[in-house]
């Protein structure tokens, strides 16, 4: 890790991004006009060795559909020398040198940063934040993580570190918000359990008494369910106070977001209306928007990474 550095540029015709989830590695590869060519998603193994043959077996199935690419990868978690230094939904994968065995594999160099970076470089460059200066990238989905792009150049920090307020305890916490709950960090009550799928579940089964997951719930809320209606209006005023760690901190131009949740129906309309309410300050001009390429952003963001570094 470092300090920042342009990742942008281009001197390769194709580009592959792949992005290693909790649950699934997606890869997709895009041509020199960044359009996208192909895409392969397979589940996330548990083990380590598995890990690192699914994501070749991904890279190579995309790469005979275009020409030698280009290759960067968005993994979950603090990078460091090539390794994950943290990863709470993907334990085989911390301190292990899946970037090392990927470029041995491969034959050729490979970039790696923090999924969320990636999808913010993603964001920034061509998506719901170009024209901003400071952009934060929002991940919410399995787990719940960020990453800051100013001036179009990642800001990784020291640690690697920026961005991963995740692991910060939700302020301004009330029984309302919903289980106080372990998290693999070691800590207990972690915006990370909490703003996420699995957070947001259990806000429902607290506040029902039933169970369903998140695409229930959001699905639920479409159709005008009561219950779904009363878990999101709760749901909203906790990913508020969440955000509040990112204003008070970043104070970016745009908050993007991207991730398995970030089409929950009233979530850009509802979150900003509320967050004032925990700001030091009132009238807040930061804008809290869908990401332009969705789901993509990461894969998108990953393969600008590898494009501008090979």
């Amino acid at each position: 890790m470092g300090n920042s550095k342009s990742q942008t540029g281009s001197c390769v015709s194709f580009s592959i991004g792949l992005d290693i989830g909790g649950t699934k590695i997606a890869g997709a590869i895009f041509d020199k006009y960044g359009k996208e060519v192909a895409q392969k998603i397979l589940p996330t193994p548990a083990d380590y060795s598995a890990l690192v043959t699914t994501s070749m077996q991904i890279l190579a199935e995309l790469e005979g559909k275009g020409d030698k690419a280009s290759v960067g990868i968005g993994v979950p978690g603090p990078v460091e020398r090539g390794t994950v230094a943290a990863a709470v939904n993907i334990p085989a994968l911390i301190g292990k040198p899946i970037k090392a065995d990927l470029e041995k594999a491969l034959g050729r160099s490979v970039a790696m940063a923090n999924d969320a970076d990636c999808a913010a470089l993603s964001e920034a460059i061509d998506g719901a934040g170009k024209g901003f200066a400071n952009v934060f990238g929002l991940i919410m989905g399995t787990g719940v993580g960020g990453g800051l792009v100013v001036n179009g150049k990642i800001v990784q920090g020291a640690n690697g570190l920026t961005g991963e307020f995740g692991q910060l305890p939700l302020p301004f916490r009330e029984a309302s918000d919903g289980p106080l709950v372990d998290c693999p960090c070691g800590q207990k009550g972690c915006i990370n359990k909490t703003i996420s799928g699995s957070g947001l579940a259990r806000l429902y089964q607290s506040m029902t008494g039933k169970e369903a997951d998140a695409e229930k719930i959001s699905a639920a809320a479409r159709t005008k369910d009561a219950d779904a209606l009363r878990v999101l209006d709760q749901f909203y005023t906790t990913v508020a106070k969440a955000m509040i760690t990112v204003l008070h901190t970043y104070d970016p131009d745009v908050i993007v977001v991207s991730g398995g949740l970030n089409q929950l129906p009233g979530l850009y309309d509802e979150v900003p209306k509320r967050w004032e309410r925990f700001a030091m300050r009132k009238n807040l001009v930061t804008k809290f928007v869908p990401a332009k390429h969705g789901a993509m952003s990461g894969l998108r963001g990953a393969a600008w990474l590898g494009k501008s570094t090979s």
